[in-house]
């Protein structure tokens, strides 16, 4: 036989009344209906919890064993419905987000401290890689949230978008690049310059190679980097010069500048992705919180 929890609270009850007549009150039922529970709490657990003839004489050894196992049953018991309101709200659980490297600004950094602050029961898991990799995640269900590129026509009809900011591209060079000393980089500066890209990621410097092309500069791309710290050290090396989000400029490593360029290349957009028509909670949770200081 399973102990039901109305017999444990029936049984805390009399115990701490060590009366039946005010626990039956205390609970609002009926004293034969009280005696029962008690009845039958005492059958599957196979012993007498109270020691009682035609009077109260306190709890058995059985009862007093009993006696915080059960009050911690039905407290833990009591606390399952704010337990499931607080995933429900986002205020507890998971978030696991993926990232597209320029969409790891310091504003979000900023962002994921203050969730972190306001709802410390939620577990943040964050992984960065390109934007054809935290989809796919994000399609299988490994991921709640992106923060990538709206990809247009192509993105799957599952996942929603929500555009959180945008990012003005530049290059990366050396500091002491000759070329560095100006406030903004002129786009023909640039003419003939090897353009270091990633390895596997044709879309990473698509946007500047036809920005360039457009304005009748030619750019030498060189898909030799395989992640961005390699990326930034051929630069430091002296190599070339490297695509760049602006918002990124503050992080770069030591030794290195990052620099508009005039003409300016068109700005691309960061969304907030997920997959379903809303976001999970603890998603949409970062994304209410945080909406202001994603500009």
């Amino acid at each position: 036989m399973s102990v039901e929890l109305r017999w444990l609270k029936s049984f805390l009850a009399v115990a701490e009344e060590m009366h039946f007549s005010r626990a039956a009150r205390r609970l609002n039922l009926a004293q034969p209906a009280l005696t029962a529970q008690v009845r039958q709490l005492e059958e599957a657990v196979g012993a007498r919890l109270f020691d009682r003839t035609n009077r109260m004489g306190g709890l058995t050894s059985a009862g007093r064993a009993l006696l915080e196992e059960a009050r911690a049953v039905v407290q833990h018991a009591d606390s399952l419905p704010r337990v499931a309101q607080r995933a429900a709200l986002g205020e507890s659980g998971m978030l696991r987000l993926g990232l597209i490297p320029p969409a790891a600004t310091p504003a979000v950094a900023e962002a994921l401290r203050r969730f972190t602050a306001q709802f410390p029961d939620v577990e943040i898991q964050v992984r960065q890689a390109d934007q054809e990799n935290v989809v796919r995640r994000l399609l299988s269900g490994d991921l709640d949230l992106v923060l990538g590129r709206p990809d247009g026509a192509d993105r799957p009809p599952e996942i929603h978008a929500r555009r959180l900011f945008v990012e003005a591209q530049g290059v990366v060079l050396r500091e002491d690049d000759p070329r560095a000393g100006s406030p903004a980089l002129a786009l023909k500066a640039l003419a003939s310059s090897p353009l270091l890209l990633l390895r596997g990621n044709p879309y990473f410097g698509q946007l500047l190679l036809d920005h360039a092309r457009q304005h009748g500069v030619e750019l030498r791309p060189l898909h030799i980097a395989d992640d961005f710290p390699s990326l930034h050290w051929l630069v430091r090396a002296g190599l070339g010069v490297a695509p760049v989000s602006l918002l990124l400029g503050e992080g770069l490593p030591r030794g290195l500048a990052a620099k508009p360029l005039k003409p300016a290349p068109p700005k691309l957009e960061i969304h907030a992705l997920w997959r379903g028509a809303t976001p999970p909670p603890t998603a949409a949770r970062l994304l209410q919180m945080s909406s202001p200081g994603f500009a």
